[in-house]
């Protein structure tokens, strides 16, 4: 298995040698979601706007003072009125604007109102007798400065950073173009899903999950069907996807059978970089070009398919939608195996796995009773990819290198 490559160099392969898509395009703030930024964005404006107050209580001119007249309410929204003299105070909102000469912002529940409510004294909580001065007040551009970098370039817009951008007044920002994504089956044993099985048929569902993962992800998808086992045929389908599209994933066709022709076809038209590694499972994944088009074809069982997506296909695209190396690799964790295993494996596997929390906080990972590279139902209910490396046997506690394959477990 010497020609075999090892995942982690296969992996650093792909993060080094794919790039963000040139140029950029204006995206507004409801389509942002999942897009990476391709310029840095600046901010606006100072946030806080203006001085303002942390909360409701009354604002106060002289610390020292054992008591103040209350001259002016203020509140959120309003302009501030006029400025306070030594001794007076403004009942005042959160949020609202510090009218001038306002040492500090006592909050209402430390004040006592006399009974006419035209004055206030401090009762201080235990250790505050002292009023600092500027207490509860948030000063203009304490956490944003206008002109300094808001966002930078490389950022993954989330639905927070939306909001960010909406107090800044932004409504479109400039991205990393969207990458778009054609994906193929290929074999004649698939029909697609709602069709009659036929006597030695099966349903298609490599296309279809793969499909919903990109779309999750953001990505644009273009469903190119199932491809025949035919040479010919094959390769104008990839010809043809290659002029519309920046990537394409081909799932089945790609092993060393009579009736595999992705590999042929893609040597004929295009330029194969790399083909089988030494993982468990999915050692027949396939990467290469068709001019500026990338081309990754995953093996045809679908948890060998699923496995070689996630760990190494996706984390390509997605240095193609702009993210940075770092931020491309798939996320990873650490866990203790709450199992033991004596078998070892020549290959680096990547074990279907549960993930929970112990009572003494620490995960743990139990292995699903269905690992066969053929058995989705393993994976569908799994909430991590367990690495093993080759030759290790698995010891009850020993720590793992986890990937999550869902944000919750």
């Amino acid at each position: 298995m010497s020609d075999l490559l090892d995942y982690h160099i296969a992996l650093n392969s792909l993060l080094e040698t794919h790039q963000p898509l040139e140029g950029e395009e204006m995206v507004g703030l409801t389509q942002l979601g999942q897009r990476v930024l391709a310029r840095d964005i600046l901010v606006q404006h100072d946030v806080p706007a203006f001085d303002n107050s942390a909360m409701d209580g009354y604002a106060i001119n002289g610390n020292a003072c054992g008591s103040w007249q209350v001259v002016q309410r203020i509140a959120a929204g309003d302009v501030a009125g006029e400025g306070l003299q030594y001794g007076q105070a403004a009942r005042i909102f959160t949020g609202a604007p510090i009218p001038a000469g306002t040492t500090a912002v006592l909050m209402q529940e430390r004040v006592v109102l006399d009974a006419g409510g035209q004055s206030i004294s401090y009762e201080p909580g235990e250790g505050r007798a002292v009023i600092q001065d500027g207490l509860n007040i948030r000063r203009q551009a304490e956490e944003l400065r206008q002109g300094t970098t808001l966002l930078s370039r490389q950022q993954r817009i989330t639905p927070a950073i939306i909001g960010l951008l909406s107090t800044q007044g932004y409504t479109e920002v400039a991205c990393v173009p969207q990458v778009r994504v054609t994906v193929f089956s290929s074999g004649n044993e698939l029909v697609p899903p709602g069709e009659p099985l036929t006597p030695g048929k099966i349903y298609d569902s490599n296309r279809q999950m793969i499909s919903a993962m990109l779309r999750a992800e953001g990505y644009v998808v273009i469903d190119g069907g199932i491809l025949p086992d035919e040479l010919a045929s094959t390769r104008q389908a990839l010809e043809r996807a290659a002029r519309e599209s920046d990537a394409i994933v081909c799932s089945g066709g790609v092993s060393v059978g009579e009736e595999d022709h992705l590999k042929t076809a893609l040597e004929q038209v295009g330029e194969l970089t790399q083909w089988r590694l030494l993982i468990k499972p999915g050692k027949p994944f396939t990467w290469g070009r068709i001019g500026d088009c990338r081309v990754f074809m995953l093996p045809g069982n679908p948890v060998s398919s699923l496995v070689t997506f996630r760990q190494l296909a996706f984390p390509a695209m997605q240095r193609m939608a702009g993210l940075p190396p770092e931020q491309a690799r798939p996320w990873q964790l650490t866990a203790r195996a709450d199992f033991s295993r004596s078998k070892i494996d020549t290959r680096r596997e990547f074990v279907r796995v549960m993930l929970s929390a112990g009572p003494d906080g620490v995960l743990r990972v139990k292995p699903m009773q269905q690992q066969g590279s053929n058995m989705l139902s393993g994976a569908a209910f799994a909430t991590g990819l367990a690495e093993v490396p080759p030759g290790v046997p698995v010891e009850q506690d020993m720590e793992l290198v986890v990937y999550p394959l869902t944000e919750r477990f």
